[in-house]
């Protein structure tokens, strides 16, 4: 990943590369092989851009930016990687291959297609073009939001950057922590802010236009979750979610190291994992999976796998050019503080706290192994292996009454759930208007168990009105393009600061096949009564991979649990996180903010190792503890930071014109 940043003078104000000095410097980190700089006015604005390049493909090391029409008409700016290269290249008369960098695809693309540029280019991306031509710039992210892009506008000026870290050097941009946002983000909130006041995102398969005239933003990317397609028969759906995910997979081997895989034992990340070792063979796959230390033993929960090392043992026999490394955690170790270096490079607080634990253990182990990226199927469960649990619904929408009754049939064998409850759960429910379901008590739990989640104080959290602003995603809620798709995109979308400082920090970058629009829009469009069918779950993407994946993984029911011996890990630096609570507590801004009264009443009784499956005890410390004492270390950093001096680093080199 690279990081651009610029601002756009609407009044007509000039604007250097001197002036995105300090911007630049913050940035640099995330880009440690080179980059420059562009000055110059389009349509009576005064522009200034930049980028810092981190190589990642063989293609990349052709890569200057920004990058230029030869008439000096367009100027690009971007953190790149075009997936659809060869299906392209005919169509812009480019080459295919290591000499084009996917710059020169975007610059040719825009010229051809003008603002439909990001709906006929498949990648990820955040960018920015001058068109001195039309006069204004196009600001550009991709479809999930993987590629960080940041705004600021003011009178007169509108900034942009890779982190909102990085602009607040930016002159009249200010360092000030926006608190409404860091309430949302405690209670888990998407939201366009950012952790900086003044600084929003721009959204996931979003673009604007800048200009004199101001700021005209717009979707670009809106699949229909509800525009299926027959294709005839269960196995076309499977062919065709299968075909998807090669053409993403084969897209991300494209590396300038070694490629691995972060594996556990779940259908998404061992398709993905067993599609990369077919187009790799016989050339060896490194896969790391997190997993419990040796002779670690608990009782766990009756429908999950702790440890999903057999699993991932079974995969490999049945492609053995697949070598599994197994990563433990050990039980020392800073919990918290490990997070400050991630800030430092312009994330905020992840979402789950743990998460970095193991994904970070994974980059170094990889790392060592001199694997420059992983491969991962960490939004596979969203839609490549989705389910269709309004299937049934669905069917009778449909007027498929025959069908509706067969299916309700087969989950009634296969779960064990009586016809009636089975009925009512399935079909009344989600058939219910929504203005009926929002007041129900199924809704009404689900704000419930949403609302202990969260570390926030309840007077704050009442404030959020949850009811409102949490979707409809509960059990017998059928996909829903516009309120479970783009709620988990953007949730995604918030973290990717997180994903760009994490493989500047490591040395590897996540690749996740499964977020690729193409398996995205493959799963939207599929019949929600094909993904859940004869009594069986996630359908199609069993079919897909069944000669593919070993039988104990196809047909596998139980979950597997992510650091199953977390309870371990925190016991271990229980006085890391008193000490952290006693700073929180003398926090102003935490402490208006954060119940530090159940925090420490989580602390003085700390549960009982036999206590770790459950529910409410991992709830309570995984996410609500967890989450409150980071999110306070990450304000208290923040603080630091507004008050002291910025990183120094070499700006690179510019071009004006």
């Amino acid at each position: 990943m690279s990081a651009i940043c610029g601002v756009v003078g609407l009044d007509g104000r000039p604007w250097s590369e001197a002036d995105l000095g300090g911007v630049v410097r913050t940035l640099t980190p995330l880009g440690p092989n080179g980059g420059g700089g562009w000055s110059g006015t389009a349509g009576g604005c005064g522009v200034a851009m930049a980028a810092v390049l981190r190589w990642s493909t063989p293609e990349d090391s052709a890569d200057r930016q920004p990058a230029l029409r030869a008439d000096g008409s367009l100027v690009l700016v971007g953190d790149l990687r075009v997936d659809n290269r060869a299906e392209l290249a005919p169509r812009l008369g480019l080459s295919d291959d290591t000499s084009v960098p996917d710059s020169a695809f975007v610059l040719a693309a825009y010229e051809r297609w003008g603002d439909a540029l990001p709906d006929r280019v498949i990648g990820e991306f955040a960018l920015a073009i001058v068109d001195r031509r039309r006069g204004g710039v196009l600001l550009a992210r991709d479809h999930g939001g993987m590629r960080p892009l940041v705004v600021h506008e003011r009178g007169g000026v509108v900034a942009f950057a890779s982190t909102a870290l990085a602009l607040t050097a930016l002159d009249g941009v200010g360092h000030r922590l926006d608190v409404a946002r860091a309430a949302e983000a405690l209670a888990l909130l998407p939201s366009e802010r950012t952790l900086v006041e003044g600084i929003r995102w721009l959204p996931a398969g979003t673009a604007a236009w800048v200009s004199a005239s101001g700021v005209r933003q717009w979707s670009w990317w809106r699949p229909d979750a509800h525009e299926v397609v027959d294709l005839g028969s269960p196995a076309a759906y499977e062919r065709e979610l299968r075909e998807a995910l090669d053409a993403a997979v084969t897209a991300r081997l494209r590396s300038r190291g070694r490629v691995g895989v972060s594996l556990s034992g779940g259908l998404d990340s061992t398709s993905v994992a067993a599609t990369a070792a077919l187009l790799r063979a016989p050339e060896s796959l490194p896969t790391y999976t997190s997993a419990p230390p040796p002779g670690w033993r608990d009782a766990g929960r009756p429908d999950s796998d702790a440890d999903e090392s057999p699993l991932v043992m079974k995969l490999a026999e049945r492609h053995p050019n697949i070598q599994p490394s197994f990563i433990h955690l050990p039980r020392e170790g800073n919990l918290l503080g490990s997070h400050d270096p991630l800030w430092e490079l312009g994330s905020g607080p992840v979402r789950h706290t743990f998460n970095w634990l193991w994904i970070s253990a994974i980059r170094s182990r990889a790392r060592a192994d001199g694997v420059t990226a992983v491969l991962s199927g960490s939004r596979g469960n969203l839609y490549f292996s989705a389910d269709g649990p309004g299937w049934l619904a669905a069917l009778i929408r449909a007027r498929r009454l025959r069908t509706a009754w067969a299916e309700t049939a087969a989950w009634v064998t296969k779960s064990g759930a009586g016809p009636l409850r089975a009925a009512i759960s399935h079909i009344g429910y989600p058939l219910l208007p929504d203005a009926v379901r929002r007041h129900g008590p199924r809704r009404t739990a689900a704000i419930r168990d949403w609302a202990a989640s969260s570390p926030l104080r309840p007077d704050v959290l009442a404030e959020l009105r949850l009811p409102e602003r949490v979707p409809m995603l509960e059990p017998g809620r059928e996909r829903d393009a516009q309120a479970a798709s783009f709620w988990t995109i953007q949730s995604f979308a918030e973290q990717a600061d997180a994903e760009a400082a994490a493989h500047a920090l490591t040395g590897v970058e996540e690749r996740d096949p499964t977020g690729d629009r193409r398996v995205i829009e493959v799963a939207l469009r599929q019949p929600e009564w094909i993904r859940r069918r004869d009594g069986l779950t996630r359908a199609v993407a069993r079919g897909a991979m069944a000669e593919r994946l070993p039988t104990e993984i196809v047909g596998r029911t139980r979950h597997g649990e992510q650091l199953p011996d977390w309870l371990d890990l925190m016991t271990a630096v229980r006085d890391e996180l008193a000490d952290d609570l006693d700073q929180l507590k003398h926090h102003p801004t935490s402490r208006e903010l954060i119940d530090s009264e159940r925090l420490q009443g989580l602390l003085d009784h700390w549960p009982d190792r036999s206590a770790r499956a459950d529910p409410q005890v991992e709830r309570d410390y995984r996410l609500v503890l967890a989450r409150g004492l980071l999110v306070s270390r990450y304000l208290r950093w923040f603080e630091r930071r507004s008050a002291g001096s910025l990183p120094s680093a070499s700006a690179p080199a510019s071009v004006s014109t």
